[in-house]
């Protein structure tokens, strides 16, 4: 019994779903369970036994009457195990992504609003920097006048006046990169937006989620 534990162990995934079934049909009763299967030549057999280089190409197990018991499906290629497995991931992240969509949206139209809205409070965020960035920029021209007053006249600029100077382009650079960073997520927006009105379409997940719109 042991043996045959550990020979099932060394089998291949799809052996040893096979034996499982094969198993499952007799335990259930070795005269009522029958193999259905196509030779090497093409024609349907009916038997009690299967080959063993018929089980790959996949088998019904049926009664006497030919009632369906199981399916097993041919064998898969290990490439064609891990396609399906990247299909039913893809499969499962778009269902995901359809169910939060549809959370959030009742119509296309209610996406659009949304859209609307968010850019709206992005520009006022970027008003907002751009006027701080105007401030930084006149208080370094006011710094940056009183130095070149100070050295026409011949007289030494004190450190705090160059710290001043220092600190207004440090935040103009601060708030310039706001403005960037802004815009950027104004676009990202966008796209996103875009997006959402594509899986909102879909009817199903069968092909997967669609492709993103690229940014500008």
């Amino acid at each position: 019994m042991a043996n045959a534990y550990i020979h099932e162990l060394t089998l291949p995934r799809f052996a040893r779903a096979a034996v499982g079934l094969i198993l499952l049909a007799f335990s259930m009763n070795v005269h009522a369970a029958l193999f259905r299967y196509y030779d090497d030549s093409g024609d349907l057999v009916l038997s009690t036994t299967i080959p063993a280089d018929r089980v790959k190409y996949g088998y019904d197990i049926v009664d006497n009457y030919s009632n369906l018991i199981e399916r097993v499906e041919p064998q898969m290629s290990d490439g064609d195990y891990q396609k399906k497995l990247l299909r039913d991931a893809s499969i499962e992240e778009c269902k995901k992504m359809l169910k939060r969509v549809r959370g959030l949206y009742q119509f296309a139209s209610d996406i659009d609003y949304a859209q609307e809205q968010a850019q709206i409070s992005i520009d006022e965020r970027i008003t907002n920097i751009r006027a701080s960035l105007s401030v930084a920029t006149n208080q370094r021209q006011e710094f940056e006048t009183q130095a070149a007053q100070l050295d026409i006249a011949g007289q030494p600029i004190p450190n705090e006046l160059l710290d001043n100077i220092f600190r207004a382009k440090s935040q103009e650079r601060n708030f310039t990169d706001q403005v960037e960073e802004r815009l950027s997520e104004k676009e990202a927006l966008k796209s996103n937006h875009e997006y959402e009105h594509l899986v909102f379409q879909l009817e199903n997940c069968n092909n997967g989620l669609p492709a993103k719109p690229e940014q500008q």
